[in-house]
Order: structure tokens, then sequence, then C-alpha cells
């Protein structure tokens, strides 16, 4: 629980105290302890297997105060530890008033420990290095039954009628070294007072202290007061006006310090009953207003703690500041500027329960509830409900990044799982859910959106779907298997019904179309980066477009104009800018970067169009060939004379914002050209059949032959 640090701290304390103890009862016999160096030093090493250098002098004092004053002494580390010794300590003086044990008072004047240093440390085995130290038990439990002549049990009060004139430790420092968890932690100048202690009296108490972290700019100077009554019977302790202040700095003294309190107006710990209760806790740093009560219960070792936690209204980015993180510009200069906390709180000694989860991120609003199942193999269970969220608001301004291309919800997530290191993801186990009335992302809307997220054993799987995506209906799938050195990926998305016009205008394409468009695609790659992933992409698309226009270009126009002269063009047809299809269609294949089609298909009014080609999605440039074949229709008053059985090619390239369309022109001849051409030659046989001889005569044979065939003679 919380108070097992100061536990071991304490009782790591109380054993020196111990040990000088010993000395004082040693020295209660003898006249010169210093001669008894050898006895005290093996007596210590019996029972702790540490071996004591007493390197000062010991002093004596024996009436009415018995008590002894050391000098430097020093304890050593045990084996497996780093070489540094467990303990050293300057000075220390400690003695007790003898007259009062006539009356089984134990009366200690102030104990005084000066330039105390303990090296406290978790091997990368788990084993800690005060874990040889001799328990220290209470004198109650020490302390045999005196039996009388009537061989009753007679039981000494014990410490019922301790008293301690103070506690003073001076200028002492404890480094704290967690080599399986590679983590360390000191507290130098550690300046403790406690006043005159008796038992169901209040005793003031008051620490300082520097807390420092290895490789971290940042250190706190702390202040710790409180007033503290522990019952007789060592069973009730109650902690009273508590407060701890903390003034963080950074290695810039440029920067201004971030001052940090937490009060608490009462605690109360039973170890009869074995709970805890915390009322009044609130925690102030900068303009972060924090507030909580608690209860709990301990038993054997095993904690549980709960009650409401409060976090008012508070500004993100002045905190972030604060502490020195940089962020970046972000799209929103409003974003992260306001925020919210307030959850019910359950926790155990390997669990913790967000139950009625509470957040507000500028404008939107997050219900639900985190539950951490475990911490040793985190399993965690989350279910979010929310109003709507931005995303693009939180994303880095377009003026300080390259603009990002467009991409789908599923595959935002197969991107994000990179920057997440992979052995991280491969040990999470995750069930998580998450509705949203509405989610911006990449510029496009997705209303009644929800997710659905497990990953466990290095497998992920990611479910998502929006009921309302600009009229119709988007879902995908992502799967990642992180089991091999190459992270494997797998990914659905389809839409049904989507206005096409909506969503380009949102994704801020300049590609302009209409109409409705059904689409899937599945896509599969490995790689242990981005880079890597993207040139192993395959996969299969499919897509139909209805009721489509394709704006920038009048495919029939462009016909009409290689065809007849200009005067003999419908104004308004001209003017039209745009194609309409009634279907459009095709089923593609990406590799290597590239979208192949081979079955493109599109109608029109007057028009059938196959082709194929391809996409390259690195460069964006557009490479098909189409074949148009035109309805047969007669000519009519306003439209010239349609194309018949000719197929009509057709060339696409440039890219989706610019494409460029370009028309076979030498196959432009219609039926009724050829049977103009047909008999033009009849009519003037003689006269070609004159001019192709002379031609082979003068340049050579095989030329009229070419000439004949041209003109359908041979």
């Amino acid at each position: 629980m919380v108070l097992k640090p100061v536990k071991i701290i304490l009782s790591i304390i109380a054993s020196l105290v111990f040990l000088i103890t010993i000395a004082v009862l040693t020295a209660y016999f003898l006249i010169d302890p210093n001669n008894y160096k050898s006895e005290i030093v093996a007596a210590v090493k019996e029972k702790t297997g540490k071996e004591l250098n007493l390197i000062g002098g010991l002093k004596l004092s024996v009436f009415p105060w018995l008590g002894v004053s050391t000098g430097q002494m020093t304890l050593s580390n045990s084996a497996g530890f780093q070489g540094q010794d467990f303990a050293t300590l300057e000075a220390s003086d400690i003695k007790l008033n003898l007259i009062p044990l006539l009356t089984q008072k134990i009366d200690v004047n102030r104990i005084v420990l000066k330039g105390l240093v303990l090296n406290l440390e978790k091997n990368a085995l788990g084993v800690n290095s005060w874990d040889s130290l001799v328990p220290i038990k209470t004198l109650e439990q020490a302390t045999p039954a005196i039996i009388n002549n009537d061989e009753e049990k007679i039981e000494v009060k014990g410490l019922a009628v301790l008293v301690v004139g103070g506690v003073t430790i001076e200028n002492a420092q404890i480094n704290w070294r967690d080599q399986s968890a590679r983590n360390s932690l000191f507290f130098r100048d550690i300046n403790l007072n406690v006043d005159s202690f008796a038992f169901n009296k209040p005793v003031v108490l008051n620490l300082t202290g520097l807390v420092t972290k290895p490789d971290n700019p940042y250190k706190a100077a702390i202040q710790f007061n409180s007033q503290f009554i522990v019952s007789e019977n060592l069973e009730i302790f109650a902690f009273n006006n508590s407060e701890l202040q903390a003034t963080i700095r950074t290695d810039n003294i440029a920067d201004e310090p971030l001052l940090a309190t937490l009060a608490v107006a009462n605690m109360l710990l039973n170890k009869s009953t074995q709970t805890l209760k915390v009322s009044g806790l609130k925690l102030v740093a900068d303009d972060i207003v924090g507030s909580a009560d608690f209860s709990g219960s301990y038993l054997d070792e095993h904690y549980a703690i709960q009650g409401p936690v409060i976090l008012s209204s508070f500004n993100p980015r002045e905190v972030m500041a604060r502490l020195g993180i940089k962020i970046p510009e972000l799209q929103d200069k409003q974003a992260l500027t306001q925020s919210a906390l307030h959850f019910n709180l359950s926790a155990t000694d390997n669990t913790l329960d967000l139950q009625e989860l509470n957040l507000s991120i500028d404008n939107s609003q997050i219900n639900g509830f985190v539950r951490l199942l475990s911490f040793v193999e985190p399993a965690i269970t989350i279910k979010l409900a929310a109003d709507h969220f931005d995303v693009d608001r939180y994303l880095p301004s377009a003026k300080n990044h390259a603009t990002s291309k467009w991409i789908s919800p599923v595959v935002a997530m197969a991107l994000s799982s990179y920057a997440l290191p992979s052995d991280l993801l491969s040990k999470l186990n995750i069930d998580g859910q998450l509705s949203l009335a509405s989610l911006k992302l990449n510029g496009l809307t997705l209303n009644d959106y929800q997710l659905s997220l497990n990953t466990s054993n290095g497998l992920i799987n990611a479910q998502q779907s929006a009921k309302v995506f600009y009229q119709g209906v988007y879902s995908g799938h992502l799967g990642v298997d992180l089991r091999n050195s190459k992270a494997l990926l797998a990914l659905e998305e389809k839409i049904t019904h989507v206005n096409v016009e909506s969503l380009l205008k949102d994704s801020k394409s300049k590609f302009q179309m209409t109409g409705l468009v059904d689409a899937s695609l599945q896509l599969k790659g490995q790689g242990q980066s981005i880079d890597e992933l993207k040139s192993s992409v395959t996969g299969d698309i499919h897509f139909l477009f209805k009721d489509a226009e394709i704006k920038g270009f009048n495919l029939q126009a462009m016909l009409d104009r290689v065809h007849v002269s200009s005067d003999a063009i419908d104004p308004a047809q001209a003017n039209h800018d745009l194609t309409r299809f009634s279907s459009f269609s095709g089923n593609s294949v990406l590799a290597n970067g590239i979208i192949y089609t081979n079955d493109l298909v599109a109608t029109t009014a007057t028009l059938h169009i196959k082709g194929k080609g391809g996409f390259d999605l690195n460069t964006e440039k557009l490479d098909y060939k189409l074949q148009a074949q035109l309805i047969k229709a007669a000519a009519t008053a306003t439209s010239v004379e349609q194309f018949y059985d000719t197929p009509i090619s057709m060339a696409v390239t440039g890219s989706l914002s610019q494409p460029n369309y370009a028309l076979d022109v030498s196959a432009l001849l219609t039926e009724k050209n050829k049977a103009k051409i047909t008999a033009f030659v009849d009519k003037n046989k003689e006269k070609i059949d004159s001019i192709v001889n002379k031609i082979d005569q003068k340049i050579g044979p095989g030329v009229g032959d070419l000439l004949k065939g041209l003109f359908g003679k041979h």
C-alpha cells in the first residue's frame, strides 16, 4: 500500500537505532566500550550478516541518562549488490533515562543521527539489500510474560509508556536503485525533525529534502509537514493536516519553477481492522486542482482502495509548457486549452479500475471506464463513448509540416501501429470499445462511429464502422501479426452508396466528380518499417460508380469537334464541361505501388467504354487506355450524325487533380466516310492505278502495293 515505502525506510532507520542500542546496552556493563568494538562488530555480524565498521569513538554516559554517542560508522552491503556500503553514519546520539525504568517507563532523550546515507537496492533477481536485517519487533512481542508465585501470567505493558524526547536526522541521503527495472531515485539533503513523542498525543513532524533522478533534467525540493498520533497498542495511526510541497526545477536556471502542493486533511490507518481512510486530499499544481477521498483495506500485504477523484478544469498547453514539454504548432491554435477529469477510483496491488470516467478535452466530452486487470501482464479493458471528436485539430499545422496525403481510417491506424515499439505492442492485452457520435479524421466526417480493438499475444484486430458516411455506410478491419520479426498487416475496407462529391470535397481533392459509389479493398503487406510495408503491399480493389458526372471535360463534345465543323456544334452542349456516366466500374490489383485495372467499364447515354491502365500511388500519375464504342443513333435536328461500330481510342494521363484526355483522331472514321472514300476510288480507278504505277517505277516495287492496300485495292 501507499505506506509501504515509508515503512521500509522507518524499519531500516529503526534497525540502525537497534544497532546503536546494542552499543548502549554493552556500555552499561563496560567502562570503556571502545575496548570492545570487536565484540560489538561480531554481534552485529551474527544478527545481520553485515560488517559493521566503527571508525569513530564511542562515548558513554551513565547517570541519570544511560546513553552512547558514536562517531563515524559504516555497515557493509550484502553479497550480490553494489560495492557501496549499505549504510554510513557520521555521528549519532541516543540516551535512556534510568530512573523511569523503575516504574516501567521508557524515557528516551532526543535521538540524533547525523550524515546518514542509505543505499537501498533491488538486484536483477528481485532481492532487496535490506532483507538480511533483523526484523524490528515491538517490545510487547519480544518480552516474555513474567510468572509470579501463583503461576499467574502478568503481561508487561511494554511500549504503552514509551516517551521519546524527539528524533532529529540531519543531512541524510537515501539512494534507491532497482536493477530489475533499471530505475533509480535519489533523496538528498534530508532533514527530519520529530517533536517529543508520547502515545495518544499529537506529534509534529517536519521533513525537507531534494529528489533527483539520473538522466532527468527535473529535480524537486520537497517539504513535508504533518501532525500524527499513535495509539498505545500501536494499532491506530492518525495523520492530520498533512502537506507536501514540491518545488520542481530544471537544469536551466532560466526556467520558472513549478510549485505543487499535496494536502491531506485526515488519514487514519487502523491495523486491527486493516483499514485506511483518507479525506480532504487536495492537489494544486499551477492551474491544476485535484481532489479526492479514499477508503481502503489491507490484508496479508494485499490492499484495496476506492474513492472519487476530481481534476478541475485546466489548460494542458500551459501545463506542458511549464514542464518543458514542447508541442508542435497544431492546426487549431485553441486545441488543448481546456481539460477536466472525474472518475471513481478502485485499485488493488495488481489492478486499477477507473469507473464513471468523465473526461473533457476542449469541446469534446468522453465517458466510460478504463480497467487494468493486471500490472504483471498488462490486461486492459476500455469502454468509452463521446459526443464528437475532431482528430485534425490536434495534428501538426500544415505550414510546419508537409501536407499529408489523404488516408482512410484503417490505413491511418495501420501506419500509426509503427509509432509504438513492436515489443510493447506484443505484450499488450487490450479489449477496447469506442463509440463516437461524430469523428473527424483527415477532413472526413464519420457519424455514428464504432471502434472495436482487441490485442493479445502479438495479434491486433481492429474493427471500425460508420453507419452514416456521406449518405452511405463505411466499414473497415485491420489485422496485425507481430509474432515474427516483420509485422504482417492485412486490412479490408468497404463503402456503400457514398456521395462522391461530398467525399471529394471534404478530402480536399481537386478532382471533381458526382454520383454514388460502392467500393471495397483487401490489402496485405509486411515490413519492419512504413517504407518497407508500402513497397510490399498487394491486394484487390473493386469499385462501382452510379449516375456519375466527371467534371472538367466533355467527352461527347471532344468527339464532335474532331468530326464536324465548329459551327455545327450545339453551344449549350459545348459549354457543359462534364461527362455523365450511368455506370463506371472496375476491378483492380495493387502491386509495387501501382493500381492496375484491366476491366474498366463505363457507360454513357451514347458510349460504351472499356479500358485498362494504372495509377501510381507514389507519383499520383494516371496512365489509362480506353476504347469507346458509340451507341448507334440516327442524326436529329440538334445533334450530328453519331459513330457506329468504329472504336474510338482515348488516353487518360496526368494526375487526379489535373487529368489529361486525348483522342486518337486516326480512328475517327465513320462507316459513311468509308463509303464516300470507296465511291471516290471506284470513280477514279484508272487515274489512281496510273499514279500508283508511276510511283512504283520511280521509287521501287512494293510501294504501289502499299498504296493499293490503303485505298482498298489488292
